[in-house]
């Protein structure tokens, strides 16, 4: 019996255990290197927000942590809670950077404890903080009120150029109008772990600005700061002293320092349609903020635009030119639907280049309190329109020919004891917005007085909802269940193959017509290698208007991707390596390769891409067009699945005999001798990308509509 496969896979385990061994040890050395503290289990930057409970005299507190830990991105379970009441915001797409390298993830959960306590936030084995935070939980003399400890934005990791000076303003607010300063925390009383100080970054504690000097030497540092609170003016009870804090918040930031630059003036910067850096945005619930960044370099490509933010937050990929001095952009998007959270949430974002890093800017989402509804207010939630019966009692003082819809033009009635509007769902102003797994409609009753007018008449503000499935009404309750991804696109496959231009499954729609051209783009060169490959994408889904979708495509000469360049980013295809090549098959994707534009140098490449199934609406509707930026808007009209990877085995780029199969199926090369040539495929059950979803797309689809409305 020949056993030379065995052997050949005994020897490759034994060497990668034994390069899994010595990359720990290097790691261990480069961490003896660093100056930064807690190496061996960092973060790359942490904050704990204390919000006191609603209790007359309690003391207890809800923490909300927020973490970014280094790639690869760990897992988010319940053990990591501390105290009790646990809350994970558990989501398969995290918002995420690539810098600095490996990248990182943010994971965020909340629990009730004390109103002092030490957490520990602890992600695997790279993230193991002390961070302690605490609050005054008596009444103060000036609000009435409890203490409310200043709210804290985490900033995405931060990075400089050894000879670049930098300035990183940090961005605080205080509800109850205190004087908010910053400090270094200290060993000495328990709030982190050996918090050594470089001497090349200084803190202004007032203005809570990180100032670092230019001579820092590379590495990635960790600082753990203490914001506090002090009263504006001197409060009277003896539990808030003179000079004594009235709460304290810990925030760790991570900076890493990079190699010299000879543009440090040149930093990217944001343009446009960016929002001013402190902007407040403010929601009633249901509500949607949507942002647009904008971001240029003068002197390289902006690689990624750097977000984080409150969970639910939805992210677009990277669109723009991708070269230099080319403006990038993203688009982000929050639903406000019932939650927990903190009452102002921070948004933080940065642009990145390859070497060079913007100013990052943080803005704010204040959610607004709502007065609950006036008592006999009746709302009922039907398949194509809301009945608002609204008594008029709770409307005293307040002239009824100032209230209208969203549209104005949709009528409301009044009797002598009711006022009444049939708001129509696909009319009068309606918007559709998706909230978990619901879609949600909503609308707004609201005065109106032309703006000239100053009047002492009370307005009014109230936002009108219908949650669908699972909202229990005061009409009849409807029963209306989700359909899960398999339910509505079927148990679905994807995969890839490679062939010759003008050959293969598709060569009808592929094949050059012009013998001249087609012997160029066929040729060989003298080494034997293919200038021309082209890359099928294929899916076997059966359903009416599904459309296949490609994100990104990767290419590495190593089956480990450890060195990858891109062949497709965001839809888009790369440089002048790529040509997506228009075909009339909704279930598949061709592009043409220009193999020595990739600047491969062996004879066997690897490759990964990222995809989903996208099925709109109605049919006059068009799935979202990643590279041309229209994911944002078009949230709410398409159905995605989640985002998959397919990956390749070995794709030989050398000139292969016709009498040749080569059947690649994920690392498994095997090599049969057959007189119909046949071409490389990489056949895949499409494994789910843990780390990519698509996010707040098409969530609440009721199972009832799904059969007519993909007919």
């Amino acid at each position: 019996m020949d056993t030379r496969p065995a052997v050949v896979f005994v020897s490759s385990f034994v060497a990668q255990m034994w390069w899994c061994w010595v990359s720990e040890l290097l790691a261990g050395v480069l961490c003896q290197l660093l100056l930064s503290p807690g190496c061996e289990a960092y973060s790359l930057g942490a904050v704990v927000t204390m919000v006191p409970l609603d209790v007359e005299g309690g003391q207890k507190v809800t923490a909300h942590v927020n973490v970014m830990a280094p790639a690869p991105c760990p897992p988010l379970q319940e053990s990591v809670c501390e105290g009790t009441d646990c809350v994970t915001h558990v989501t398969s797409s995290p918002l995420s950077g690539l810098y600095p390298s490996p990248g990182w993830c943010l994971r965020q959960w909340q629990s009730v404890v004390p109103s002092n306590h030490t957490s520990h936030p602890q992600l695997g084995s790279m993230v193991n903080e002390v961070m302690p935070a605490w609050v005054e939980l008596s009444i103060r003399p000036d609000t009435q009120k409890v203490n409310q400890p200043p709210q804290v934005a985490l900033p995405p990791p931060l990075r400089a150029s050894e000879n670049c000076p930098r300035r990183f303003s940090l961005s605080v607010r205080d509800t109850d109008g205190d004087q908010v300063r910053c400090r270094y925390a200290r060993a000495k009383l328990g709030e982190c772990q050996g918090c050594s100080v470089p001497a090349f970054l200084q803190l202004d504690e007032v203005e809570c600005v990180l100032i670092y000097d230019g001579k820092g030497q590379m590495g990635t540092y960790t600082v753990a700061l203490i914001v506090e609170d002090f009263p504006a003016v001197l409060l009277s009870n003896d539990v808030h002293s003179d000079g004594m804090a009235l709460s304290s918040t810990p925030l760790h930031v991570s900076l890493t320092v990079e190699g010299e630059s000879s543009h440090c003036q040149a930093m990217p910067a944001f343009t446009g349609r960016t929002p001013a850096g402190e902007a407040r945005f403010t929601v009633m619930p249901y509500g949607e903020v949507s942002i647009i960044i904008d971001a240029q370099s003068s002197s390289e490509r902006v690689t990624e635009i750097a977000v984080v933010g409150p969970p639910g937050l939805w992210m677009s990929a990277l669109t723009g030119n991708q070269s230099a001095g080319s403006p990038a952009s993203i688009s982000i998007v929050w639903v406000r639907s019932p939650n927990n959270l903190l009452h102002l949430l921070p948004i933080c974002f940065t642009a990145n280049t390859n070497s060079l890093q913007s100013d990052f800017r943080c803005v704010w989402i204040e959610q607004k309190t709502m007065d609950p509804l006036p008592p006999g207010t009746v709302l009922e939630c039907g398949q194509k329109e809301m009945n608002l019966v609204l008594p008029l009692s709770s409307l005293q003082d307040l002239p009824l020919s100032d209230l209208q819809l969203n549209d104005a033009s949709c009528p409301i009635s009044n009797n002598d004891t009711h006022l009444m509007a049939q708001i129509s769902l696909t009319g009068c102003g309606t918007k559709i917005v998706h909230s978990g797994w619901e879609l949600v409609y909503t609308n707004t009753l609201r005065s109106v007085r032309p703006p000239s007018t100053i009047s002492r008449l009370p307005s009014l503000v109230l936002p009108l909802a219908c949650r669908l499935p699972a909202l229990q009404r005061q009409a009849p309750a409807y029963s209306i269940s989700v359909p899960m991804e398999e339910e509505a696109f079927g148990a679905v496959h994807f995969w890839l193959e490679f062939h010759r231009p003008g050959e293969g499954p598709l060569a009808n729609q592929t094949r050059i017509m012009s013998t001249q051209v087609q012997e160029a783009t066929l040729g060989v060169r003298s080494t034997s290698h293919l200038e021309m490959l082209d890359l099928h994408v294929f899916s076997d889904c059966q359903l009416e208007r599904a459309e296949l979708m490609v994100g990104t495509c990767m290419k590495s000469e190593t089956p480990d991707f450890q060195v990858a360049h891109p062949i497709l980013q965001s839809g888009c295809v790369s440089d002048n390596t790529t040509l997506e090549l228009l075909i009339q098959n909704a279930m598949a994707k061709v592009f043409r390769i220009n193999l020595p534009a990739l600047g491969n140098s062996g004879s066997t490449m690897y490759v990964e891409c990222k995809v989903h199934l996208c099925v709109t609406m109605k049919p006059s509707q068009k799935c979202p067009d990643e590279c041309g930026g229209s994911m944002d808007r078009s949230m709410v009209e398409s159905l995605l699945t989640h985002t998959y990877t397919v990956r390749s085995g070995p794709v030989f780029l050398t000139d292969t005999p016709p009498n040749t199969i080569i059947t690649t199926s994920n690392t498994t090369t095997t090599t049969k001798s057959n007189p119909k040539a046949t071409p490389a495929t990489t056949p895949s059950h499409a494994p789910e990308d843990n780390c990519t979803m698509a996010m707040g797309l098409a969530m609440g689809i009721l199972h009832m509509l799904i059969r007519s409305l993909l007919h």
